[in-house]
């Protein structure tokens, strides 16, 4: 008569199964990030990414604000971007004084242009206790040799690309770099429509990928340049819940592997 299993045994080879499935559940969590948006807004709209957030709190969004001219901000704009902070929205640079940094480098160098417009933004909302993790170029002006020199400095740089006719092609899904290029929502593109946008966010979705965004001054119809309608962020927003998909910031990016 063969001698009965151990309970010692089995509660080993219990251990041993657990482990190997904790191993392999671990490595899938890491290493797969889930299809999302990266919506980003640059400039200094405090008050109306405000009343955005008012609008879109509803499906627990989130939105990375590039600031830029910060001497132009109020205590009361500090206070609001402190509130979308803590709401867990991330507050990113857009600049100290909104400078062109291709040309300005250009005319000067690289090391003046982190003088005049990178290290007095970090300080100022520093003392405001407002830590800046991620830039994004005013224009989408940018070349590799800032790119590199903002690295230190950034944990995620964010230009800008064109919706191209073929959606595969564009430079707007996150690429797994700590360079994202992000396509504008603003209705005065040339690429621009809402038929478009459900494109982009449909190719994100079928192939696993994250879209990054960036508009202007939120409102409710566009009239000028560099606005973006409040009925688009909500489309946005809608498609993202509706599919499963996934709101990040553009620091978030930093920790997703490339894909």
């Amino acid at each position: 008569m063969p001698k009965p299993i151990s309970i010692k045994l089995i509660f080993i080879s219990l251990l041993i199964g657990f482990f190997f499935y904790s191993c392999s559940s671990s490595k899938t969590s890491t290493t797969n990030s889930k299809a999302g948006v990266v919506i980003t807004f640059d400039d200094y709209f405090v008050n109306e990414w405000k009343e955005a957030d008012n609008q879109l709190a509803k499906y627990n969004w989130k939105a990375t604000f590039c600031v830029s001219n910060f001497e132009k901000l109020s205590v009361s704009d500090i206070s609001n971007l402190k509130e979308l902070q803590n709401k867990g929205h991330e507050i990113a640079g857009h600049g100290f004084r909104h400078l062109n940094a291709k040309e300005f480098a250009k005319k000067n160098n690289k090391q003046q242009y982190l003088i005049v417009e990178i290290f007095p933004l970090i300080e100022a909302f520093k003392k405001e206790g407002i830590e800046i993790k991620s830039f994004a170029y005013p224009f989408g002006a940018k070349t590799q040799t800032l790119d590199y020199e903002l690295q230190k400095h950034f944990e995620i740089i964010r230009g800008t690309a064109k919706g191209g006719k073929k959606v595969a092609d564009n430079a707007n899904f996150y690429n797994g770099t700590r360079l994202a290029n992000g396509i504008g929502i603003d209705s005065n593109y040339e690429h621009f429509n809402l038929n478009y946008i459900t494109k982009v966010l449909n190719y994100a979705k079928k192939h696993n990928k994250i879209v990054v965004f960036y508009g202007h001054k939120p409102v409710g119809k566009a009239t000028k340049e560099y606005e973006v309608e409040l009925k688009t962020l909500e489309m946005i927003c809608q498609f993202v819940v509706s599919n499963q998909m996934k709101f990040y910031t553009l620091k978030e990016l930093n920790s997703l592997k490339k894909q």
